[in-house]
């Protein structure tokens, strides 16, 4: 029994050093997305204004609700002493902003004769009819102006969240890039400063042999020493590029996770996503796309509407009313009534400054979107233009660094078995070795400003973004 548990035991310690030797996988750009879209603050606040949306819709919604109305009166004292009830309930429309209602009322006791209409059979009075506008509020009134503007709102508030995530999912793959970069930073560093510690002893051995003056062994500890400070300026870059790419890099519980040096990919991917439109079919993408020329489209949709609504409200108001009544139960006075009632309300207002300013304020923001929309365009034009350019740029600077990268990499070389031979000196080999990782950096800057071009692409068109294999390990 003891081997079978020291056996079972060997195993599960084999199992546990073989997980533990497992490379880690580097930390992808899709995931920092992933992360930001669930997390990002920013985003959370914008997705509120939708729901800010949804109760202002609501609130206008509510301007058709049903109206319960309560009248009472009793008569406790006077000449006459008679007891009132009075309800009636509305129903507002959007049909020519028509109003129908029905009511009860009872009216018991004594009346002078000039309120003789006030007393009802001993069930009361019932009736109903309908309040139609003719000319002020009959296309358009606040109710209806006020729910189109509500639903315009909503889709406003979509917009406003699109805006914001694709400035998110830039950013987010911005600062990503600016970490995989510092990544690369410290590595070429490092390389150099071992470089410079590993031949240290050699230097030493060749001087006290006086195969070369004692010089070249302090220019060689002077290089170790400006290389430890390079490393220590690129370990700092690194960790401030980490503390930024925290702020989109979320935990399940929303809250920042600072990415480890062990996450970082070997390099820049070897292949940029792939671009599908020309130059035209990217700009007219982009400003059927975008996000802010939308919401400007429909917040001059609901300027319009308000135009409107206060066009109309300088018009009088031409009312026409159809009541029918009729008493219920017993009256001891005179029989049952049965009544029909025609009404026409005449409200004309004679100075109109209310009506007058509110559609002058209109019709200048109307004018100010239209102007706001005008530059917004030529905005997003502008930028599809400039990074196109920089697109093309970045290719150009990723291949020209490449070649230059290649060319000082065989210079070091070439320079480093020199002064193996005694036929140069040390300078000219940290010189050769501090140009090549030069090299290596600008390629890297050149590949991180074509990823981050490529970012500014898929936000400037406002599409989804390529991520392809980005980030990841072979």
């Amino acid at each position: 029994m003891n081997k079978v548990m020291v056996l079972i035991l060997t195993l599960l310690s084999g199992i546990v050093s073989a997980e533990s030797t497992l490379p880690v996988r580097a930390l992808a750009l899709d995931e920092v997305l992933d992360a930001a879209l669930r997390a990002f603050p920013g985003l959370l606040s914008a997705e509120q204004r939708k729901q800010v949306s949804e109760g202002e819709l609501q609130t206008a919604q509510g301007g058709f609700d049903t109206l319960l109305k309560s009248q009472n009166r009793w008569s406790v004292a006077g000449l006459y002493e008679n007891n009132n009830y009075d309800v009636v309930v509305e129903q507002p429309t959007s049909f020519l902003g028509a109003t129908f209602f029905g009511g009860w009322r009872r009216g018991t006791g004594d009346y002078p004769v000039y309120e003789g209409k006030s007393l009802t059979a001993n069930a009361g009075e019932a009736r109903i009819g309908v309040n139609i506008p003719l000319w002020r509020n009959r296309d358009i009134d606040r109710r209806r102006a006020s729910l189109q503007q509500a639903e315009l709102g909503k889709l406003i508030a979509n917009h406003e969240f699109d805006q914001a995530l694709l400035e998110v999912r830039r950013q987010a793959s911005h600062r990503y890039w600016d970490w995989v970069l510092a990544g690369v930073r410290l590595r070429t560093v490092e390389q150099l400063l071992q470089v410079a510690e590993q031949r240290n002893d050699g230097i030493l051995q060749r001087v006290a042999a006086g195969d070369i003056p004692e010089f070249e062994a302090l220019d060689n500890q002077r290089a170790i020493i400006e290389r430890r400070e390079r490393r220590v300026a690129a370990q700092r870059l690194l960790e401030q590029s980490a503390i930024q790419l925290s702020l989109y890099w979320r935990d399940a519980e929303g809250q920042p996770q600072m990415p480890t040096a062990e996450l970082l990919p070997n390099d820049f991917p070897g292949q940029e996503p792939k671009i599908q439109l020309n130059f035209d079919e990217a700009i007219a993408a982009a400003l059927a796309q975008r996000p802010e020329l939308k919401r400007l489209a429909l917040q001059g949709q609901q300027t319009e509407t308000e135009l409107v609504l206060q066009q109309n409200q300088q018009n009088p108001a031409l009312d026409f009313q159809v009541m029918g009544a009729k008493d219920i139960g017993f009256s001891k006075d005179k029989l049952n009534r049965d009544e029909l009632y025609l009404g026409l309300n005449v409200d004309i207002p004679l100075q109109q400054r209310v009506a007058g300013g509110r559609a002058q304020v209109a019709s200048a923001n109307l004018q100010r979107l239209k102007w706001e929309r005008k530059g917004t365009e030529d905005r997003v034009e502008a930028e599809v233009k400039d990074v196109l350019s920089a697109l093309n740029a970045a290719r150009q600077r990723v291949t020209l660094s490449q070649q230059q990268r290649q060319a000082a990499r065989q210079l070091e070389d070439g320079e480093r078995t020199r002064f193996e031979l005694g036929e140069t000196t040390l300078l000219f080999v940290n010189l050769r070795e501090i140009a090549s990782g030069d090299a290596t950096l600008q390629a890297a800057e050149a590949a991180s400003s074509l990823f981050k071009a490529h970012a500014d692409y898929q936000a400037s068109l406002a599409a989804p973004l390529a991520i392809g294999e980005g980030g990841r390990r072979d």
